[in-house]
């Protein structure tokens, strides 16, 4: 754990001194990925204290944290040093459901996690459920109430995936696990956008609901496509025009961090984006979105837009209530159809 704290800080002092950028307009600084809750609070101190210098108008500083991880002490600790939004991984309220992800905190766990952060002085917290899983015991509708009565200003709910090579995996393969089929899953969608709209969250993306105040200024970000850093192993970022890929190998990292006298010698992996990748991201994050896509704005910065370049495409999904216009020549999905926002958007990239 100190060999990657004095990576993670070294890589960061090192982005600031080589790549020498302007952070007077950072918004949002976002610790997630693995189990940052576990970190040693003196690590997340120093971190913090070498970047929001850098960073005066930053808005939001965000803490993904486990359930089994929330303290009082760690909770106070967390607003101290700056953090104002935490983000709790719940994923479910079923028990059941809870045992055959292997997830360690129970759904008590889940629930009191978030009551202690609001009792310590977090204003926003997020937490995420999962839809689309299999054998329930409790109904999904029992678990949305559960999480609407808890003091938590934002939900993130994502569907199962299931990927090769995992546990889940080989045991679809094998037979010996059966999910949902894409009716029920849409089902449970449905009924999430209900049951979300009723106890007043608003629906701004496909995956995000907030209430008002509440959305996660750390998200908005990716789907605008704005410039990122991504600080530790296997992080990404962007640049507005390559992306970045450090090597996700811990030992690895840590052991080039040891070595490395500026940015070059970091070990990742960098994408140059064309313009028709940047113009398929801008027009699949934007039908992600309640604001949607604006025709004019997409012809202007690309010189391509959908309803042209796949004009019979276009117009099917039009004909069939797909997409709708929200404004003179802004496009959105309709929330029935959200749950297909993807593969929608796939169909009208350009290749």
């Amino acid at each position: 754990m100190e060999a990657m704290e004095d990576a993670l800080i070294k890589e960061l002092n090192l982005r600031i001194e080589s790549d020498q950028p302007d952070l007077t307009n950072l918004q949002s600084i976002y610790f997630g990925g693995g189990t940052p809750s576990l970190f040693a609070l003196r690590g997340l101190r120093e971190l913090l204290s070498r970047l929001l210098p850098h960073a005066p108008n930053c808005r939001e500083v965000t803490l993904e944290a486990n359930p089994e991880d929330v303290t009082p002490e760690r909770l106070h600790a967390w607003l101290e040093m700056g953090f104002n939004r935490l983000s709790i991984g719940l994923q479910s309220f079923d028990q059941a459901q809870l045992d055959w992800m292997n997830r360690k905190h129970s759904a008590d766990d889940a629930a009191q996690a978030v009551k202690l952060a609001s009792e310590a002085g977090f204003k926003h917290i997020s937490a995420d459920l999962i839809y689309g899983l299999p054998n329930r015991k409790m109904s999904f509708q029992e678990e949305l109430n559960r999480f609407v009565e808890l003091p938590a200003d934002h939900l993130s709910a994502y569907i199962l995936t299931v990927e090769d090579r995992t546990v889940f995996g080989r045991r679809m393969e094998l037979g010996a696990q059966s999910f949902p089929d894409d009716e029920d899953v849409k089902a449970e969608y449905q009924l999430l956008c209900q049951s979300m709209a009723s106890a007043g969250y608003e629906h701004y993306e496909v995956s995000n609901w907030a209430k008002p105040g509440g959305r996660a200024v750390h998200n908005q970000h990716y789907w605008t496509g704005l410039p990122y850093w991504g600080i530790g192993p296997g992080a990404h970022g962007f640049d507005g025009a390559k992306r970045f890929a450090n090597v996700s190998n811990n030992p690895k990292y840590i052991k080039a961090l040891s070595v490395a006298i500026d940015t070059a010698g970091l070990p990742r992996k960098t994408e140059v984006l064309t313009p028709t990748d940047r113009y398929n991201e801008t027009l699949m994050t934007g039908l992600r979105t309640a604001r949607g896509v604006s025709l004019g704005d997409l012809e202007k910065k690309f010189g391509l837009r959908p309803d042209k370049t796949q004009s019979t495409v276009w117009s099917g999904f039009l004909d069939r209530g797909m997409l709708s216009e929200i404004d003179p020549g802004v496009f959105r999905i309709p929330e029935p159809h959200w749950v297909m926002a993807d593969s929608i958007a796939a169909e009208l990239f350009e290749a």
